[in-house]
């Protein structure tokens, strides 16, 4: 099965472990990975991520709450966002979203409140925001759309920034109906976002011709 869906080019434990192995990480990006001095704690990190994107949820959960509580040594405040962050991916694998949500926002900090300090913090926020987004109880789609608001306005624009971006102007065309605001949002795509930029272009081109005609359907 491994090798057919290797062959087709679909993910896999393999294909994930592979392209680990030749970029360098897993799910821990270089810069949250150069915050682990510790080898116990890289190790620990690692084999975190390992059980993650072989989808063993439960093992990653439980060995990130082990780092955590300092069962291998003190984590450095910076090193311990990451494992934080992981422990939320966990969390959300295994328990659902209204458990996952306050896990990530531990992430930020306890007031959920000012600019965020660091790649994984955004991270945090990008995840919670967008699990929050799809919650039933109204409080909590509020504290979604005011972490989109935050990442969207952070002065350090990263890819989880244009996601966010991106997001918040399909729901403000989608959802509110406040189509100029929403489409305003996606033309400020900075050229910096890449493929980010691509995408928000076509879909300003889509919108735009999609309501075009549906003014000329109006008039007839």
């Amino acid at each position: 099965m491994t090798r057919r869906m290797d062959t087709a080019g679909e993910w896999n434990d393999y294909s994930r472990l592979k392209w680990g192995a030749e970029h360098g990480y897993l799910y821990a990006f270089p810069q949250e990975l150069a915050l682990f001095k510790d080898p116990r704690h890289r190790l620990g990190v690692l084999l975190c991520d390992f059980y993650y994107v072989t989808e063993q949820w439960d093992k990653a959960r439980n060995l990130a709450r082990n780092l955590l509580d300092g069962k291998y040594g003190p984590v450095s405040p910076a090193a311990r966002e990451y494992v934080q962050y992981i422990y939320a991916a966990g969390v959300f694998r295994t328990q659902g979203r209204d458990k996952a949500v306050p896990e990530y926002l531990k992430v930020i900090g306890p007031a959920s409140r000012g600019n965020f300090r660091s790649y994984t913090q955004q991270r945090a926020a990008y995840a919670a925001a967008n699990l929050a987004r799809g919650s039933t109880d109204e409080k909590t789609r509020r504290l979604s759309r005011e972490l989109f608001v935050r990442l969207v306005r952070s002065p350090q624009q990263t890819n989880q920034t244009y996601k966010a971006r991106f997001v918040l102007a399909k729901d403000l065309i989608l959802l509110d109906g406040r189509r100029e605001e929403g489409l305003a949002l996606l033309k400020s795509m900075p050229a910096a976002a890449g493929d980010w930029k691509a995408l928000a272009d076509y879909y300003v081109t889509k919108y735009v011709e999609q309501w075009q005609q549906e003014a000329k359907g109006a008039t007839r």
